[in-house]
């Protein structure tokens, strides 16, 4: 496995779906697969052919039987209270304020009723023939949404509803402000319901529309009422938006990602962007927001307007293209077990005390439960794994939500389903299962009275606020929004000024949630003593994204003085919102008043404020740099200005040029000086500096050499005929200082000098030329389009084999092109001067990306290792592995170090290994047909992150590798083995994620069958 075992098991719990299928049942008949009408469809699904259903062959325990499965703490206990017939693909739980159970079953999953699939992508992502009509006039699906109600205050659920039945492709439900509100993407509809009864009293409104249904396991979902009053939900991976409301007009998100809506003003915005395949929203008592992420921690503690770790290539772009950074989940310490995609953390009183304040988590692909310790880290946390609360082995238990409920419990919803990836085309999910299990202490099973908050006083509202459990405060805080009522803002206000910090925050909720939010209460809500009163006093100012003068001048004095890191970053967060000198003067505030370089959050944070006033506002942000002792902080030496001075330069334009100039010219030292030319030349990679503006071109002018590498640079990056003949002389002469040499040789290149072809060819067959001048001259060759680069490169070649760096950039230059391709091989093949062993499997395959009709067959013929085996290949070398390892044991010290020779460069597993490939201790390595299935067709599904584009550029060249980075028009792309290159957006003229996996097919054949008994002994080690 010199490229390592690849899985593909990448559905977040539940949904788990894609493409599509002509096996499907009755109920389906016009989700059909036009295959014969498209290219890729018919490929995906050839691909498949014969691989079968993704499950196993173990069958579903009785509900009845099912609680015998499992393990979990002496102190606690595990109730089956739902299972089917009464409920069957749970997906989502809530909660109302009649304490009903709410359950979204998802009938309908994995293919909307009524549309048709015209292609798919290599992402697995699906374009449907028209986009749907919003119920009621659409067609009817099978999704519904159920109401469970314990009538007789026994703890069971003794009478159920459909509330809401032919939905098609149902996700979330929540009620409040007199209306249920589902997520049916690409809609979220608002059924009336003045009555509170939980029965629509009409058809629903559509109040947002436009998020993608491409995926059907990574569609927006979850649905929950935010503190601050507006409604909030995660959309996943691979689906984009495109969102609409009456006030917010194409609000476009290429997935990942936290939004939310303010259901009275109609403002529809992206709260954070990226942090996984985001499938949950959790609020804890303090207002902080939590999403599972489909990774390997627990995902982000998400800020207002931060920017989270993101597959680039397959996720596209950030909307902002000015990031140059994101940050990290909350840090982990414990078994990297990938897939926790819902959570919640536990704040009520029932479970007993050691539960509290701590994350419980799911872990639907491990079948098991997760508890898990919260510790603070400056702004957020990082958390530390204690116990797996609730363990099976039924291997069908997939929990996929978890809520807790008015009692203190917590319930579970369990898709119930040997299956559990998406990547299999056909529909063969088992449709008749699903359980909902009650976590709940073992000492006492405690059960609320009957109760209906909507018909709850003021006074017993605010009592509630008081209280332990945080689930009747927070639907306290939904009625409060659903009244707007002023008159208890007399009752609110004393309880805002007193001392209890729990107390004063819940205050700060109801007033602004009852329209009671006023100069006052944020002049009140700044000065509190607690830091979380003080934090949301500083969102909830400005949401608004303006504040009065006497709010800002409090806001300004308290970016000065805040030592609290929570409250620091929603400065920070907060500044970003705003426009003008307050926004500057909070984030001049911040830095002035403390460093933060160690925290986690803050830096970036900051940086992105400061980016979104870098133009708007360029005089007074370059004003706040004239604070000589602000050059010394580290967190403005180490983020801001190099990203600064990058973000200026990618921008372009005379006063941006002029704005780089001026903070050279400011820098209190040449070493600062230094970051600040970091910075350019990170905004220049890909750019030639014709039309660079004089004023700057005078500042660079004493950096020549740490900005290009000699003191030509300038001057031949604008292209200067003149300086071009002066460098041309020094790299041919070889008594030239050879940092010059080479730094002149890679501009040459960069910037398309014709005229430097005949010397850089030179270079390449001079015997006396070192390795490091032939190569990075070979590498500038590239750029140029000339047959004879080609047939030179491959003249000189037998004398690179002792060197080899030179040899594989050579290797790279001519499967760049196709004319040089052939003059490569025909010396293979012809006049066999060329070793075809120097060329690795990887490299064999980048021929196959050019366009020539005669380039694939010429590859198979001299490597046929990386010709692609049929679908019958793949299954007969499936059954012969499953009956090799099936007919004897293995050794996992051998295994151990079988994985290690032909694995670990590319996989980590358990302590050791790579990071070319996924990470493999989080899968489920004990499914042999779902390990063999991606060892043996490694291209089934590529996971997130690792997939390689094929990039044609302007000037014919055809380049192959992972999109790192994009940034302004520059897009990173690293090849296999080689080092980054980055184009400008306007250099490429094609580019197209591949289907074919960097880890190659037939990787096993070279081991003997006890090698394979071995290395599957290692790789299935619990």
């Amino acid at each position: 496995m010199n490229r390592g075992i690849k899985v593909w098991l990448t559905g977040i719990g539940i949904m788990v779906m894609i493409a599509a299928c002509n096996q499907q049942g009755p109920k389906k008949e016009n989700t059909q697969l036009p295959v014969s009408d498209n290219e890729d469809v018919a490929r995906y699904m050839e691909s498949f052919k014969g691989v079968g259903a993704l499950t196993d062959s173990s069958q579903p325990t009785l509900p009845k039987e099912t609680l015998k499965h499992f393990k979990y703490p002496d102190d606690l206990a595990l109730d089956l209270v739902l299972s089917e017939p009464q409920v069957v693909q749970p997906v989502e739980l809530s909660f109302d304020h009649r304490g009903r159970l709410w359950v979204v079953q998802y009938h309908q999953y994995p293919f909307p009723q009524g549309l048709k699939v015209v292609s798919i992508d290599n992402y697995l992502r699906v374009k449907f023939d028209k986009v749907p009509a919003a119920p009621p006039a659409g067609v009817k699906g099978a999704d519904k949404i159920t109401v469970f109600e314990d009538t007789d205050g026994d703890g069971v659920y003794d009478k159920s509803t459909d509330a809401i039945q032919g939905l098609n492709i149902a996700t979330s439900v929540v009620t409040g402000r007199g209306k249920i509100w589902v997520l049916n993407p690409p809609y979220l509809l608002a059924y009336p319901d003045a009555d509170n009864d939980g029965m629509p009293d009409g058809n629903p409104e559509v109040h947002l529309q436009g998020f993608g249904l491409e995926d059907t396991h990574a569609v927006a979902n979850s649905l929950r009422w935010g503190p601050d009053g507006w409604l909030y939900g995660a959309q996943g991976s691979t689906t984009t938006a495109d969102i609409s409301s009456a006030v917010s007009k194409h609000v476009a998100f290429q997935g990942q990602a936290i939004w939310r809506y303010n259901i009275d003003t109609k403002v529809f915005e992206v709260f954070a962007e990226g942090g996984g395949n985001t499938f949950n929203v959790e609020f804890d008592s303090k207002g902080r927001l939590y999403s599972g992420d489909n990774g390997y921690d627990r995902g982000p503690n998400f800020k207002q307007g931060a920017y989270y770790q993101k597959s680039l290539g397959k996720h596209g772009p950030y909307t902002n293209a000015y990031t140059f950074g994101n940050l990290p989940g909350m840090k982990l310490t414990g078994e990297r077990k990938r897939f926790t995609h819902s959570l919640i953390r536990y704040e009520e009183t029932s479970l007993p005390e050691r539960y509290k304040g701590k994350m419980i988590a799911l872990n639907p692909l491990l079948n098991y439960v997760q508890l898990t310790r919260l510790e603070p880290a400056g702004s957020t946390f990082s958390n530390v794994d204690e116990e797996k609360i609730i363990k099976t082995d039924d291997r069908w238990f997939r929990p996929v939500n978890i809520k807790a409920g008015p009692d203190g419990n917590v319930y579970i919803a369990d898709w119930y389903d040997s299956r559990l990836s998406h990547v299999d085309p056909h529909d063969t999910w088992h449709k008749t299962s699903g359980r909902v299990y009650r976590l709940r202490s073992k000492a006492h099973t405690p059960v609320p009275p009957k109760f209906d908050l909507s018909k709850y006083s003021g006074g017993q509202l605010i009592q509630l606020l008081k209280g332990e459990n945080k689930w009747f405060r927070q639907q306290a805080q939904l009625q409060f929004a659903n009244r707007k009522d002023k008159s208890f803002l007399p009752e609110l206000l004393p309880l805002l000024q007193s001392g209890d910090g729990q107390i004063a925050l819940e205050a700060l909720w109801a007033i602004n949630g009852s329209g009671g939010w006023s100069d006052e209460v944020a002049f009140i809500a700044l000065g509190h003593k607690d830091p979380y009163v003080r934090n949301w006093a500083v969102r909830l100012s400005g949401d608004g994204g303006a504040v009065s003068p006497l709010v800002a001048k409090r806001l300004v004095r308290l970016a000065a003085s805040e030592q609290d890191p929570e409250v620091r970053s929603q400065i920070a967060s907060t500044a970003k919102r705003l426009k003008g000198d307050l926004a500057v003067s909070l984030i001049e505030g911040l830095l002035k008043s403390n460093d933060d370089e160690k925290d986690a959050d803050i830096p970036l944070l900051t940086w992105w404020a400061i980016e979104a006033s870098a133009e708007t506002d360029r005089d007074r942000v370059l004003a706040m740099f004239r604070h000589p002792p602000l050059w010394q902080r580290k967190t403005v030496q180490q983020t801001i200005l190099k990203r600064l001075v990058q973000r200026y330069t990618m921008a372009g334009g005379e006063a941006n040029f002029a704005a780089v100039a001026r903070l050279i010219e400011m820098a209190p030292s040449r070493q600062v000086a230094k970051l600040l030319i970091d910075g350019l030349r990170e905004g220049l990679r890909g750019r030639d500096l014709v039309g660079l503006s004089p004023a700057l071109t005078r500042a660079i002018q004493p950096y020549q050499n740490e900005l290009f590498g000699g003191p030509l640079a300038l001057g031949l990056r604008q292209g200067d005929p003149k300086v071009v003949d002066q460098a041309l002389k020094v790299v041919g002469d070889s008594k030239a200082d050879m940092q010059h040499r080479l730094a002149y040789i890679k501009i040459m290149g960069e910037t398309g000098q014709e005229r430097a072809v005949p010397v850089l060819l030179k270079v390449v067959g001079a015997g006396s030329a070192s390795g490091a001048l032939k190569q990075t001259a070979i590498q500038a060759l590239q750029y140029f389009d000339n047959p004879e680069i080609g047939s030179n490169v491959v003249a000189a070649y037998p004398q690179y084999r002792g060197d080899e760096g030179v040899r594989n950039a050579a290797i790279d230059l001519v499967s760049s092109r196709g004319v040089w391709a052939n003059a490569f091989l025909d010396a293979i093949e012809k006049t066999k001067v060329i070793s075809q062993g120097d060329v690795t499997e990887a490299a064999a395959r980048r021929f196959k990306l050019l366009k020539d009709p005669q380039m694939g067959e010429r590859v198979n013929r001299l490597w046929p290792s990386v010709k692609l085996a049929t679908s019958e290949e793949k299954n007969e070398s499936i059954a012969r592995y499953v009956k090799i390892i099936k007919s004897g044991s293995g050794n996992m010290e051998k295994g151990k170090v079988l994985f290690a020779n032909n694995c670990g460069a590319c996989h980590r597993l358990f302590d050791g290994g790579g990071t070319i490939g996924p990470e493999l201790t989080g899968y489920d390595r004990n499914n042999i047909n779902s390990m063999l299935l991606n060892i043996i067709d490694p291209n089934a599904d590529i996971r997130e992150g690792y997939v390689i584009h094929r990039v044609v550029t302007t000037d014919g060249r055809t380049l192959e590798g992972k999109i790192v980075s994009r940034n302004g028009d520059a897009i990173t792309l690293q090849p296999v083995g080689g080092k980054d290159i980055v184009l400008s957006a306007g250099r490429i003229k094609e580019m197209k994620a591949q289907q074919v996996s960097v880890m190659p097919e037939r990787i096993l054949d070279h081991l003997s069958d006890q090698e394979v008994r071995d290395i599957f002994a290692y790789i299935m080690k619990k």
